[in-house]
C-alpha cells in the first residue's frame, strides 16, 4: 500500500500562496510519482484556481490569510482550501464556462475547477470560506 501524502501551509492571501501551492504539488510529484501528471496537472490547476481567487477577491486594503491542506491517498487527491476573507454568497450549481467569444482572463475560475475535479464545494464561515476539492485516482 502507498503511503499517503499530506501538506499544509497558512499563508496571506499573495503571488507568494499562488508560489507555494504550486511549490506543494512540485513535492507532491516527487512523493508520488505513482499519480498520473495528466490527473496531478488538473488538480493543481483547480487548486491554484481557488488560491487565485481568494487573492483576486479579497478586499482591497486588508490581509486575508490562506490556509491549504493537500492530500493523496491511494483513493484520490483531496484539498481543503480555508481563507478568512468575507464569506462569498456563491451558488457553485450555477457556474458555467462563458461563450467562447466571451473568454477573457477572468469570470471562468469556479466553472473550469468544477470541470477539472470530481467534486468541488464551497461552504461560507463566519468569518471566511472552506473550498474542498476532491478527485479519484
Amino acid at each position: 500500500m502507498t503511503e499517503a501524502f499530506r501538506e499544509e501551509f497558512l499563508a496571506p492571501a499573495d503571488a507568494e500562496a499562488i508560489e507555494r501551492v504550486h511549490a506543494l504539488f512540485e513535492e507532491l510529484a516527487v512523493k508520488r510519482p505513482d499519480l498520473p501528471d495528466e490527473r496531478r496537472g488538473a488538480f493543481e490547476l483547480a487548486v491554484v484556481e481557488v488560491v487565485t481567487n481568494v487573492v483576486q477577491h479579497g478586499v482591497e486594503g486588508t490581509r486575508t490569510r490562506v490556509e491549504l491542506e493537500l492530500g493523496h491517498s491511494p483513493d484520490g487527491l483531496r484539498a481543503v482550501v480555508t481563507d478568512d476573507a468575507e464569506p462569498a454568497d456563491i451558488d457553485l450549481s450555477a457556474t458555467a464556462m462563458p461563450d467562447p467569444e466571451d473568454f477573457g482572463e477572468s469570470g471562468r475560475g469556479l466553472a473550469l475547477i468544477s470541470l477539472l475535479v470530481d467534486e468541488f464545494t464551497h461552504q461560507p464561515l463566519p468569518h471566511g470560506n472552506r473550498w474542498t476539492l476532491s478527485s479519484a485516482v
